[in-house]
């Protein structure tokens, strides 16, 4: 019996080791966290960090250097780009890129995984500007493929 409890213990432990990122998503790990998976999209908001589960990989979106999409409330002739820029952290190694709305790059790839924006939220409008903490930001993350 004591065995058993002893080696239910120990996979329970491992399985939400903080090396898969599952420890940093556990209740109460605070609103700055988002919990993701492979190959499944995930919003991600300004200084927001996902953990992707089962992966020692992180991301972190840090700023929106540049917004040039088009206002829903104006014709453009153009729809204009919005580049994100992301942290993508694996233990102590950090590496930091630009991805793009509409250009390229869409994506950025470190540490064997590939991390693509999907969409960026909430389109602007020409009578308000977008405040930063109002940016949602769809993102991908998947195994680079060789």
């Amino acid at each position: 019996m004591r065995v058993a409890l002893l080696a239910a213990s120990l996979l329970t432990t491992l399985g939400c080791s903080s090396a898969t990122g599952l420890a940093r998503c556990e209740p109460g790990a605070g609103t700055a966290v988002v919990c993701a998976r492979l190959d499944e999209e995930f919003d991600l908001r300004l200084n927001e960090t996902a953990y992707i589960a089962n992966t020692p990989l992180s991301i972190q979106a840090v700023a929106v250097p540049e917004d040039s999409r088009c206002p829903t409330d104006v014709v453009c002739a153009w729809a204009g780009n919005a580049r994100v820029s992301l942290t993508l952290r694996e233990g102590a190694n950090a590496y930091g890129g630009d991805v793009n709305s509409t250009l390229q790059p869409r994506a950025v790839s470190r540490f064997g995984y590939s991390v693509e924006l999907v969409e960026v939220r909430p389109a602007p409008l020409s009578t308000q500007p977008l405040p930063a903490g109002a940016y949602v930001f769809r993102l991908v993350a998947r195994r680079a493929s060789s």
